[in-house]
Parts: C-alpha cells; sequence; structure tokens
C-alpha cells in the first residue's frame, strides 16, 4: 500500500525505505547535499534532486506514517453506523423522534395532517412551540433544556444526534501499538516481496534487526510472539507474507489505483504479444531426451482471437519474435487430417469480394489474417530489440512498451496463457504442471510429442478449439447475455469497421534477419570464421560498396549458419550464399553449435580461423550425435535444438519463396485473369483427344494402417501375399 504525498504532509526519507517513482518501487540508498540515491527493483541505480523527486506526481511514500499508526477513520457513515444498532437502541431512537416531532410539529409524523390526525391534548399546533415542549418534557421526565438540546441535535444531524454513543463501539484494536513498530512490520514486508518465503519467527526477528538498526539497540522492543502474530494478521491480511511466493509477487504488482482496461473496436488496432513456458515437455526421438519448451503469441484485443504462435525451444530469439509479426499477417496453411470445417471459407470468418484474395486464403485455416496497428510488448530482451523495432518500423506498426513489473498491463494475454494450460496443455502427454507442487513424478517418462508435433497440435487447437469456442470476454453491445467465439467477433468487426487486405512481402523474412557489415573478398565474404560466396559476388569484388563505410550488409540467420543472404542492389532479388566448406546442404547448425565447434579448435591448440578445422570440428561433433554410445546430455540437447531451428528456418524459408513468387506472377498461379470463353469448336468436343493429366497434391489419400493384432487383417495380408 502507497500514500501519495499532498501539501501539507509530513514525511521522512531514510536509508532502506521503499517508494514509488516513474510507476516503479525504489529503494533509498544514499543521500548527498541535495539529491536522494535510488535502487530500483531491476538493479538499477538513479541518483535525482529531492525537490525534484518529491514534485514528481508519480512519487509516492509507502504507508509508514499516513494513519497506518492505526488512528480510527476519521468520517464514519451515520446511515451505515443506525444500521448496525441494536433492535431495542433503534426502537428508542425511533420513538425519541416521533416524540421530538410531535413536539414541534403538533403531530407524530410528517405526514399527520394529511392524514387526518387528531393532536393529542397539550400538543395543539395552534399552541405556541415552547408549550409542546413543556408538555414532552413532562412526559419523559426530562428538563426543558435537555430537549432544547435533543431537538437541536436532531435538526443538525438527524438520527444520528439520538443515539446513545456507548451502544456503538468503533474498535481499533492496533490504537495502542508504537506507531514505528507498525511502521517496521509494513517496511519489512516491502523488503520481502521478492524474497523466498520464510516463517513469523523469521519476520520477528528482521523486524526487531531493523528496529534496531534505525532507533538503537532496545530502544524499541517487540512483545510476544501470539501477540506480534495477532498484530502481522491484521497490517498485513490478503498479502501472501508466509505463504506460495509467486502470489505475493502478483498481489505486490496490482496497481494502487483504478484499474484502466485497454479496448480496441477493431481488429489489428491492440495486438499484445509475450511469451511464457509451456507446462509441456517434448520429446525428440532421435536422441531420446525431453526438453522444455516456450510458447510467444500473438493476441488480438478487439477479438480475443490468437493471431500468430510459435513454440521453440528455452530461449526464444528476438528473430523467433520478429517473424511472428510476419506470421500473424501469413494464412494459417491447413494441415493434413484436417476437416474442411476448419477451413477459412467454411468458417463465419467474412472473405473479401475480391477474388485474389479469396484464393489466397482458400487454402487457409479459420483464422483471422490482420495487419497490427499497435503493438503492446514487455521489456524482455526478445521484444525489446533491434529486431523488432526494426520490423514494426518495416510494417508502419506502433510499438509500446509495457510498464517493468506490471503484468496487468496485459491481462488478457495472461488469460489467454491459463485458458491454454486449462484447454490444451494439461491433456497433452508430458504436461509438467504448473508448478512444483503440481508436478508429477516422472513428468518426463510420459512425453511423448517432439517440438514439430506440438505445433502441429496447438496450430489444430487454435483453429478447431479456441477459435470457435465462446469466450466470456466477447459480448455484443446491448445483449449481455450472447457471448461469442473470436471467429464471430471478428465477422462482427469486419462488418462494421471493413476489411484491410495483409500483403504478401517476399522480403520481410530476409530484413527481419540480422545485418553484418563485411567486405567482398576474392574468395567471398567472411563471418564468424566462416567464409561464404555465391556466383553473385563476382560482379562485386571490385565494386564500391555504395552503402557508407564502404563495406556490404550481409543477412545471416542465426538458426541456420549454413547460409547467409546478399541483396543484389541492381534488381533487390535475394541470393543464398553457402559456406564454402560445408558438407552438404542438409545439415545446418546454429549459432551456439558454430561457438561449441570453435572451442573445440581452440581446445585442440589449432587456428580457430582455418576453415578446415571448424569443418572437422563440426563433422565431429555430428559423428559424436549420430553414435548413441557416445551421447551425452550436452550433445543431445544441442541436437535436439538444431533440428528444431532448423526445422523453423526452413519453413520460414519456404514462405519467402512463396511470397517471393506470388509478388513474381503479381497474383498465385490459380489466379489467371478473368478472360471470356469462346464457343468450343468440334476439335475440342472430342473426348478421345489426349488431354494431359493435372497432378494435384490434395488428391492425395492417407495410406491404410495394418494392425498386427487384427486377425483378420493378418489373414488378409497371408492371402494378398500367396
Amino acid at each position: 500500500m502507497t500514500h501519495t504525498p499532498t501539501a501539507g504532509d509530513a514525511f521522512r526519507l531514510r536509508i532502506g525505505q521503499r517508494i514509488e517513482w516513474e510507476d516503479d518501487t525504489h529503494e533509498v540508498i544514499g543521500f548527498s547535499d541535495t539529491a536522494v540515491r535510488l535502487r530500483s527493483g531491476s538493479g538499477s541505480i538513479h541518483l535525482i534532486l529531492t525537490s525534484a523527486l518529491i514534485a514528481d506526481p508519480t512519487f509516492r511514500t509507502t504507508d509508514t506514517s499516513q494513519a497506518a499508526t492505526a488512528q480510527p477513520p476519521s468520517f464514519l457513515s451515520p446511515g451505515a453506523l443506525l444500521d448496525q444498532l441494536p433492535d431495542d437502541e433503534r426502537e428508542r431512537v425511533l420513538a425519541m423522534e416521533a416524540s421530538l416531532l410531535e413536539a414541534t410539529t403538533g403531530y407524530p409524523t410528517w405526514t399527520g395532517e394529511a392524514d387526518g390526525l387528531t393532536p393529542r391534548e397539550g400538543f395543539d399546533p395552534a399552541a405556541p412551540v415552547s408549550k409542546r415542549v413543556a408538555t414532552l418534557a413532562g412526559e419523559l421526565g426530562l428538563t426543558e433544556r435537555r430537549l432544547w438540546q435533543l431537538i437541536d441535535k436532531w435538526k443538525t444531524e438527524g438520527l444520528w444526534g439520538l443515539v446513545n454513543k456507548n451502544k456503538i463501539r468503533t474498535s481499533n484494536p492496533l490504537a495502542a501499538v508504537d506507531p514505528r513498530i507498525i511502521n517496521a512490520i509494513l517496511d519489512q514486508d516491502a523488503a520481502e516481496t521478492d524474497d523466498s518465503t520464510g516463517t513469523l519467527g523469521r519476520f520477528q526477528r528482521r523486524v526487531q534487526n531493523r528496529l534496531d538498526t534505525q532507533y538503537g539497540p532496545g530502544t524499541v522492543t517487540l512483545p510476544s510472539r501470539a501477540t506480534f502474530h495477532r498484530w502481522v494478521s491484521l497490517l498485513l491480511k490478503n498479502r501472501h507474507t508466509f505463504g506460495d511466493a509467486t502470489t505475493r509477487r502478483t498481489l505486490a504488482h496490482q496497481p494502487d489505483r483504478m484499474f484502466q482496461p485497454l479496448v480496441a473496436h477493431r481488429p489489428g488496432e491492440i495486438v499484445m504479444m509475450d511469451t511464457t513456458p509451456l507446462d509441456v515437455r517434448a520429446y525428440d526421438p532421435e536422441t531420446d531426451t525431453t526438453s522444455a519448451v516456450e510458447l510467444t503469441i500473438a493476441l488480438d484485443l478487439a477479438t480475443r482471437s490468437l493471431l500468430a504462435w510459435r513454440i521453440t525451444p528455452v530461449g526464444t530469439t528476438s528473430f523467433d519474435v520478429g517473424l511472428l509479426l510476419a506470421d500473424m499477417m501469413t494464412p494459417e496453411p491447413m494441415r493434413p487430417g484436417w476437416a474442411d470445417r476448419l477451413r477459412y471459407d467454411m468458417s463465419r470468418i467474412p472473405l473479401p469480394r475480391r477474388l485474389d484474395y479469396r484464393q489466397r486464403l482458400a487454402e487457409g485455416a479459420a483464422r483471422p489474417v490482420v495487419i497490427p496497428e499497435t503493438l503492446i510488448i514487455d521489456h524482455g530482451r526478445p521484444f525489446d530489440s533491434d529486431v523488432v523495432h526494426r520490423a514494426c518500423t518495416r510494417l508502419g506498426v506502433n510499438l509500446q512498451l509495457g510498464r517493468k513489473g506490471k503484468p496487468t498491463d496485459k491481462p488478457q494475454v495472461e488469460a489467454a496463457f491459463a485458458t491454454i494450460r486449462t484447454q490444451f496443455a494439461q491433456h497433452v502427454a508430458g504436461y509438467k504442471g504448473y508448478n512444483v507442487s503440481q508436478r508429477g513424478k516422472d513428468p518426463d517418462q510420459a512425453a511423448r510429442w517432439s517440438i514439430a508435433d506440438l505445433d502441429d497440435l496447438f496450430a489444430e487447437y487454435v483453429v478447431a478449439v479456441y477459435q470457435r469456442r465462446h469466450h466470456q470476454g466477447l459480448i455484443v453491445p446491448g445483449f449481455p447475455d450472447y457471448r461469442m467465439s473470436p471467429n464471430e467477433a471478428y465477422a462482427l468487426a469486419v462488418t462494421r469497421s471493413g476489411y484491410v487486405a495483409c500483403p504478401t512481402d517476399p522480403t520481410l523474412y530476409y530484413e527481419l534477419m540480422p545485418i553484418q557489415w563485411r567486405t567482398i573478398q576474392p574468395y567471398g565474404i567472411e563471418y564468424r570464421n566462416l567464409t561464404y560466396d555465391a556466383p553473385i559476388l563476382y560482379r562485386y569484388r571490385r565494386a564500391t560498396s555504395p552503402y557508407p563505410g564502404g563495406k556490404w550488409p550481409v543477412r545471416t540467420d542465426p538458426r541456420n549458419l549454413l547460409h547467409a543472404y546478399f541483396q543484389d542492389p541492381d534488381d533487390g532479388k535475394w541470393h543464398v550464399l553457402r559456406w564454402t566448406h560445408a558438407l552438404d546442404d542438409q545439415t545446418p547448425f546454429t549459432d551456439v553449435t558454430l561457438r561449441e565447434a570453435l572451442r573445440l579448435v581452440i581446445a585442440r591448440g589449432r587456428d580457430p580461423k582455418d576453415q578446415e578445422e571448424v569443418a572437422r570440428a563440426l563433422a565431429d561433433l555430428n559423428n559424436r550425435t549420430d553414435a548413441p554410445e557416445s551421447w551425452t546430455t550436452t550433445d543431445r540437447r544441442r541436437r535436439a535444438r538444431d533440428a528444431e531451428r532448423a526445422r523453423s528456418a526452413v519453413r520460414d524459408q519456404h514462405r519467402a519463396a512463396q511470397a517471393a513468387r506470388d509478388a513474381e506472377t503479381g497474383r498465385l498461379e490459380a489466379m489467371s485473369p478473368l478472360q471470356a470463353v469462346p464457343d468450343l469448336t468440334p476439335e475440342d468436343t472430342d473426348e478421345t483427344a489426349a488431354v494431359p493429366p493435372r497432378f494435384n497434391l490434395g488428391d492425395l489419400g492417407s495410406l491404410e494402417v495394418w494392425n498386427p493384432h487384427d486377425d483378420a487383417e493378418c489373414d488378409d495380408a497371408k492371402e494378398s501375399r500367396s
């Protein structure tokens, strides 16, 4: 709990105190003549003028001197207090009000004259008020002076002025507690927010140490353990000080002001992106190992649709996040075996009327394809990176960073992760639970699916379940009881705000790669002790680079260093540069593998610039992973990681190549311009004319699976062989 200082407030900054400034928690670690030295929650040090800090509107102090000294509230609602009166006291107060009303008006009710009531003897409305008051005083056994005092209180305070205050007891169990102890308890609780959970005994010892440091040993002493526990229970209620550490940190990150949820009205207006560990262990059958994976998603706020996702090994890179932007603008391809009802054109998602867009989405799955306008990310290294900033600039996307330590800035993404955990992750073999307390004895033994399999299963879950399931947060204005699915919300939003066609950019995949500035030598281009070459480089071996600095930009994919990419400045086409000492084009390797190979070269006392030595080191790594008897845990994990990243790189290359083919033809191959069809000639109608067959991969069906346990099938198989 924090307190915003106002004019006239008195507060004291001291070393060790926690304050809030610029929406982040800081600790006071020192003072100078006119400045305060602060340390943020992330560990960075700030030095700010004391006057500037106090005048900053985001400056807040912890609840140290602010009435947390447990003083009773200054203003209590009389209506609420009257509602808590005992029945006999309430009846007495109402009867007294009727008597005072009769003394002042002549009638015991407010509408007595209108109701035709007859005044009692001595309470004639035409008589003076003093005479009626004297008559009532005699009936009640009170003096006239006391009765006039009650009338004054009744007129100024209402019923509350007639209540016997001894019947209302507003207690404060912390009224007699030393304010210094209360401040120490609150400060110690704030200091232990990110620590591991301890016991009450440890907390009491640390509070006593804090008091001894601030006021001197023995100046302020704590009471007995039972009394201290009662005080802590009152001050730190529902803070989970001695409960789950994750829950305590989550509660501490809640804003101390009104929630202001973001609202989006059209698809792509606000897109949120985040990464979380997927609670499933992935299994690699080649190396017989299991590994943890991460899930990165892009969520559309207006429709709650999952626009794109990637399941990667632990250590999601900025390149993966950058390519997620391209994924959300690309139709999700249908997988083999999916039902036709999962196709884009079979769902309730509206299709544009232009024929080329219809054809582009014909083989896509029922998942919205949008262009993001605003992207909200956190400060993680893969997100707040040069690749993501460059991609947003390239696509014209407004990039916004969430506040540090404020998961409430993206609550919809956190809710989506919880939905994915309950609807998908817990039903997959290899589920390891949300935390250690929910984990089984050995989830690795139950793991059955590789990362590629998990990606296919998750894609089917999104298209078949998530996008079609009614969402509690999606309602129709005016119909609060009607719930929509993300696909239905997208259809309604497109009907209301229109459809924006997503372009196919063939160069986006290459432009998202990191740039390496190199010179073109007669033998090619060098990068990380590797030499890359291609026929296109012959034209620029002795040419002057048009870029400032005299070097040429070369793009590299850290997931596959087997190739580099060079853009021809004459026509803008991209060319693949191959490593000159590569064994083959089918054995990719990552930057981590290259680093391990260079380490082996140096350990052998060889020159890491020697291409032959690097190639032999890579071959040695491959030979070790190919031989099961020499496998180590590191080798297995490296091989599984390289295989998955290579698979992801190949998929992205195929998408870029398809987009390039679409850009060259102007539209898809199946979408030739419409022309008038002339009448058929007799020769055209000849059924005997040879018609070249047209082969379509979509016509291929899956092979039947033979079950060796089925006796009937075994007999049929024997007869067919005989």
